[in-house]
């Protein structure tokens, strides 16, 4: 019998980073592998190293223990096979189009000339539908539709895995139940890999298949859940209630009153 080898596989890392006192442990000996496809939650209270992982994954950290792989290969730094969305709204290039903005990293990358870079731009932009604003600059643009550029230009890249920050934190809520929506409805048609971080257990069992829950800092792999519902977007499914009340218990486990 053959198994897969994981796209992405995380092995006993700890990361610890410096202040002017103390050495501090952001996460502790956390493992996790995410094969191709799969939209991987990491679920956890704010401090428990969410983030700072996804850094080290980008590339943007090096581990104090442990190692990181994507394809068999150790990451050793960032790369254009990763690309990541982050919480802010004003990640886009202020004096650029929408469209200039999706295809600077194709062309500053070397992977695509200014004429192929404009072309698998739009096809980007046309994915994530803002073909009427691609001649826009962002600060016309909603913060909704400010993210779905930010989502295009990863797109456009054709990474490994996509690495998503909280990218709908600063939203507001009906918005974000949009963003989280389209999101789903993106994978399905494109089908690409991405590792999601969010301190929001109903938006974990919304965007995942795979949930990694991290306990307080520092943190550490609580434990690992399968979602299993057909229809991720149906909030009023009384599995998904089952999955909501188990991640809670599971999170505030042996935490008193901790608030999420």
């Amino acid at each position: 019998m053959t198994t897969t080898a994981p796209l992405l596989d995380v092995r006993g890392v700890t990361i610890q980073y410096k202040t002017a006192e103390q050495l501090v442990t952001a996460t502790w000996k956390v493992g996790f592998q995410a094969d191709r496809f799969d939209r991987l939650v990491l679920l956890g209270p704010s401090g428990c190293g969410k983030s700072t992982l996804l850094k080290a994954v980008g590339g943007y950290l090096s581990p104090a223990e442990g190692s990181i792989s994507l394809d068999g290969r150790a990451i050793r730094g960032p790369g254009p096979d990763r690309m990541m969305v982050f919480q802010e709204t004003d990640q886009l290039l202020p004096w650029k189009t929408v469209r200039q903005n999706v295809a600077f990293a194709l062309t500053a990358s070397g992977r695509a000339s200014k004429n192929e870079g404009d072309e698998q731009a739009m096809a980007a932009i046309h994915t994530v539908k803002l073909e009427k604003f691609a001649n826009a600059y962002p600060h016309t643009l909603s913060g909704g539709m400010k993210q779905r550029v930010a989502i295009a230009r990863c797109l456009a890249m054709k990474p490994e895995i996509i690495l998503m920050d909280e990218p709908f934190a600063a939203l507001d809520a009906l918005t974000r139940q949009q963003m989280q929506e389209e999101l789903l409805e993106l994978w399905s048609q494109s089908k690409f890999t991405m590792i999601f971080v969010t301190h929001s257990i109903e938006e974990a069992i919304l965007l995942g298949n795979r949930i990694v829950l991290l306990s307080p800092h520092p943190g550490q792999v609580k434990e690992i859940l399968d979602i299993d519902l057909d229809d991720p977007g149906n909030r009023f499914h009384g599995r998904f209630n089952e999955l909501r009340d188990t991640i809670h218990r599971v999170l505030f486990r042996d935490v008193g009153d901790y608030v999420i």
